[in-house]
């Protein structure tokens, strides 16, 4: 008979000892581990420069290709160019954009694919009078888990753009021709530069025009002979507005559309 309890009683105890690892699993808390990690924030790139300026970017020349937020010739628009985006887990972008008289505003969100070409061009700034107006942006970046980081923030006030009057668009130049640049004026600027390239954007010749009393927004062509490019040229006039850094770097300014003339020997 005590043989019977002691047999009974040790299942009993098997039992318990079952049902409480079995309550204790249904019951207890699952621990699940988040990456709480802030993502690598963006480093936006400043004005740097302009195309004409002795700058180097990276052991290369400073062009419009590399000069960091700047205005562009195809309208009152604004390019934001950012550092590759590093670190892993990333999903999306977003850019923010205010002004000197405008609220903070998402300008656009971009998935990771789309960033990694490192530059945005802001063409939606143009329909809040962009001109007189200094433009700043700063971005978002999130990962997968959705934390995200902010970049700094960059500036660049833009003016109104200089409007071409000579040559006209395809005009024919001459060997013998006396090649003279000729813009209308606009308000808030200091100076002018006047650039010309070849058909593939090759920088061939640039000239500052400094505003004095009288003058006449005209510049005589002083470059290199244009027999020795190709036969089409590209020309435009930018023009710098009263914001410099304390490096001398114009920060306000604006470009002009672009024309282009034939070289004809």
């Amino acid at each position: 008979m005590k043989r019977k309890k002691v047999v009974l009683l040790s299942v009993l105890l098997k039992i318990l000892v079952l049902t409480v690892v079995v309550l204790t699993g249904c019951t207890g808390k699952e621990t699940i581990s988040v990456d709480t990690t802030l993502p690598n924030p963006a480093v936006l790139i400043p004005h740097l420069g302009d195309t004409g300026d002795q700058i180097f970017v990276n052991g290369e020349k400073l062009t419009d290709l590399n000069n960091g937020l700047d205005t562009v010739p195809g309208g009152n628009w604004l390019r934001v160019q950012w550092n590759t985006l590093t670190g892993a887990n990333l999903d999306f972008v977003k850019i923010y954009r205010f002004g000197d008289y405008s609220a903070l505003a998402l300008v656009d969100s971009l998935p990771r694919s789309v960033a990694n070409s490192n530059e945005y061009l802001d063409i939606s700034v143009q329909n809040h009078n962009p001109t007189g107006q200094r433009w700043s942006y700063f971005m978002e970046v999130y990962n997968k888990n959705g934390f995200f980081s902010v970049s700094d923030t960059v500036s660049y006030k833009l003016i109104e753009k200089p409007f071409l009057l000579a040559p006209a668009d395809n005009a024919q130049i001459g060997a013998d021709t006396d090649l003279v640049f000729e813009w209308m004026a606009t308000g808030d600027v200091l100076q002018y530069r006047i650039i010309v390239f070849t058909s593939e954007y090759e920088y061939v010749w640039h000239e500052d025009y400094y505003i004095v009393e009288d003058s006449d927004y005209s510049l005589h062509y002083t470059g290199p002979n244009l027999a020795n490019f190709d036969d089409v040229f590209i020309w435009r006039v930018d023009a710098f507005g009263d914001l410099y850094t304390d490096d001398g770097i114009s920060v306000s300014g604006s470009e002009s559309q672009e024309r282009i003339f034939r070289f004809v020997q």
